[in-house]
């Protein structure tokens, strides 16, 4: 893995990431970022979600739902910008930044489409409005997959607390068994997300958020980092796992997203993106995503205005 003695030489703004990265919480099954950290870098709410920052006021998840509109980026530490320092730096503040209303970064550690698919369902039962628009990564199914090398059709793969658990035990799996399972996983939730988006009537984009390994010309940053070299045997499966299970990963992917008429942004721009570590894109990175995301935005609300301007008038006393 990626050469982090020398990113945080690099970027000393790492370091920040680094002293809270194993400062994570649970709720249920689910893995979360610490709550109300404070730092130079980042910062989270009381229940552990990265502030996003809307107009030069800076927002826990809470306050961006309450929001008269306002938008929902959900995702795992890719989505959370992981590395990236400055709130106002993640894509949720820049997409909150070029649509004029806040984005809420609901981001959980190695989060998964299931998991995303409950927050989401809680996050509009709770709200006063429904969300203009919903951005989905799904980066986590993969990740968690490649990782662990074991899935389940409706359960998905095992969150590192769990892995850890099984590899106590020296359970192992075939990956090329699991492969099959974890894309009908990652179809059935993501398909789920977007059935509650049809319901409540809410915009839905995909992200296409690629990773290094698919990268056919690394920066010279990327490479002096020791970015995809194994720096520790427990990487050489997971990376194996990437590099053959990545792309046809997104060819499903992308195929569930063109049956169902669902925006996909980012298709066809990895070489673009640059990375801090093999999983996470840097500021410029994050920032081109952002573009990217709100170009395939930017119709969909455009297309939905009359619409949603009458559901604030019925909703105003």
């Amino acid at each position: 893995m990626a050469n982090y003695e020398k990113i945080v030489a690099l970027r000393p703004e790492m370091a920040d990431f680094f002293r809270n990265r194993r400062n994570i919480g649970v709720r249920g099954d689910v893995l979360t970022y610490g709550l109300n950290i404070s730092t130079d870098s980042f910062s989270t709410d009381s229940a552990g979600f990265r502030h996003s920052v809307f107009q030069g006021q800076t927002l826990a998840l809470a306050d961006c739902v309450r929001s008269a509109r306002y938008g929902i980026v959900l995702g795992a530490s890719n989505v959370f910008g992981f590395g990236v320092a400055g709130n106002e730096n993640s894509l949720a503040s820049l997409l909150g930044e070029r649509f004029g209303f806040p984005f809420a970064n609901a981001a959980m550690p190695g989060a998964n489409s299931r998991n995303l698919h409950s927050l989401l369902v809680g996050l509009i039962a709770g709200a006063p409005t429904r969300p203009a628009v919903v951005v989905h990564s799904t980066g986590g199914d993969l990740a968690n997959f490649c990782e662990s090398s074991f899935a389940d059709p409706i359960f998905g793969s095992p969150n590192r607390a769990q892995l850890k658990w099984l590899k106590n035990r020296d359970a192992r799996a075939d990956p090329k068994v699991n492969f099959p399972r974890m894309l009908a996983f990652s179809a059935l939730w993501t398909a789920a997300i977007a059935t509650v988006c049809r319901v409540y009537g809410v915009q839905l984009v995909l992200i296409h958020q690629s990773t290094f390994f698919e990268k056919t010309k690394p920066t010279k940053l990327e490479v002096e980092c020791g970015l995809g070299e194994l720096f520790d045997d427990s990487q050489e499966l997971q990376f194996a796992n990437h590099r053959k299970y990545d792309q046809p990963y997104y060819e499903s992917r992308k195929s569930f997203a063109d049956s169902r008429g669902i925006p996909l942004a980012g298709w066809g721009m990895t070489d673009e993106f640059t990375f801090i570590d093999e999983f996470h894109c840097d500021r410029d990175g994050v920032r081109l995503m952002s573009q990217a995301v709100g170009d395939k935005v930017e119709p969909l609300l455009q297309a939905s205005a009359p619409s949603e301007e009458a559901q604030l008038a019925s909703e105003t006393p």
